[in-house]
């Protein structure tokens, strides 16, 4: 059997049995968006990401500083999938030598611009030089308050289950770039610096193609979002979408053992308008249900607990979506359509080594 075969995720789990954790300060080891090492009464939050060129990125949609800010990015959303607050970050950089220094200080501006939104200090790291392309490895620390971590093994079945924002616009920003018809003053082109940290789509706003493709090329970690579920006690498991609202689902569900039922008439959809749908080779649910790199956060909350729940979210300011139920494990992962049709679905997404689970648009 080769790697194509086994997959992202039992790679995963050959690593996890072939170096167990046994140091007794270990919460947490390898599985979740972080691991937690207890501190002091505190657990520590570390996690690691690469994003890597051609493989993640295409210099043809990304400029420098798109690339320095995405890095970090990731990284700060495994933070927030844990209900933490980022504190420190290692970096490193492999570049071509040809490379020009005016662009890797557009790379730099884009790690200090987001790191500084979210108070996150840079505080080492290494640089390569690369004979293939731009590679960003990160690797951050977190803090979170003792017992508040938020797990993707605490659904239960009859709870609800939520999205923040409006997934969807990632894909469907990263589908526009590849059609080859983004206008001038995109991020992905200009290289144009954020002055703040772009804000979320609000509903019933009609999204342009700037929005589309600043959510791919830039996403907003929902570190808030993650600190006001942590805090809540309804809230049972967590993670952020990076490989699809489905695929990430998957990972809750085997992770608490459970099913799902998601009501797709519940989802709130990006608004796209009739001469950005002309780009697109699918329609909006399919992005929302299997693009990915949303970097919104998809939880469970107790379903007596809901109303309250939803309440709390609207005064901290928090824009989620309840959007389906927990169910038993035997019953998989189902979609009920607008007719109430129930079909099982395989909730399928990217995977960096099964075939055809590249990036799907």
């Amino acid at each position: 059997m080769d790697i194509e075969q086994l997959g992202e995720a039992g790679l995963i789990q050959r690593i996890k049995k072939k170096i167990p954790a046994n140091d007794p300060s270990i919460v947490l080891g390898i599985g979740d968006d972080a691991a937690i090492i207890n501190s002091s009464g505190r657990n520590l939050l570390l996690s690691t990401d690469t994003i890597r060129e051609d493989i993640h990125f295409s210099m043809k949609h990304y400029s420098f500083y798109d690339i320095g800010w995405k890095a970090v990015a990731v990284s700060i959303s495994d933070i927030a999938a844990m209900g933490g607050v980022p504190k420190y970050l290692l970096l490193s950089i492999a570049i071509p030598d040809k490379v020009s220094v005016k662009d890797i200080d557009m790379l730099i501006d884009g790690v200090a611009d987001i790191s500084a939104e979210y108070s996150l200090s840079v505080v080492g790291g290494n640089l390569s030089r690369s004979t293939q392309g731009i590679t960003v490895d990160t690797t951050i620390v977190g803090e979170v308050s003792g017992g508040k971590a938020l797990l993707r093994s605490g659904a239960g079945i009859g709870d609800k289950i939520y999205v923040t924002g409006i997934p969807g616009m990632s894909a469907i920003g990263l589908s526009i770039l590849k059609s080859g018809t983004t206008k001038s003053g995109t991020a992905g082109k200009s290289g144009t610096k954020f002055n703040s940290v772009p804000k979320p789509g609000k509903p019933g706003k009609k999204h342009g193609i700037k929005a589309f493709i600043n959510s791919h090329l830039r996403p907003v970690p929902r570190v808030s979002a993650g600190l006001v579920l942590s805090k809540s006690k309804s809230t049972t498991a967590a993670i952020d979408i990076s490989d699809g609202l489905l695929a990430d689902l998957n990972h809750i569900c085997d992770r608490s053992k459970v099913g799902a039922r998601i009501n797709c008439n519940l989802l709130r959809l990006p608004d796209v308008p009739v001469h950005i749908r002309e780009m697109l080779e699918r329609e909006p649910l399919f992005y929302a249900l299997y693009g990915g790199e949303d970097y919104e956060l998809l939880f469970t909350v107790r379903s007596d607990d809901s109303a309250e729940f939803e309440l709390m979210c609207r005064r901290q300011d928090v824009l989620c979506t309840m959007i389906g139920q927990i169910t038993p494990a035997e019953e998989g992962i189902r979609l009920v359509n607008e007719d109430s049709k129930i079909t099982p679905v395989e909730p399928y997404g990217y995977d960096h080594f099964k075939s055809g689970r590249g990036r799907l648009c």
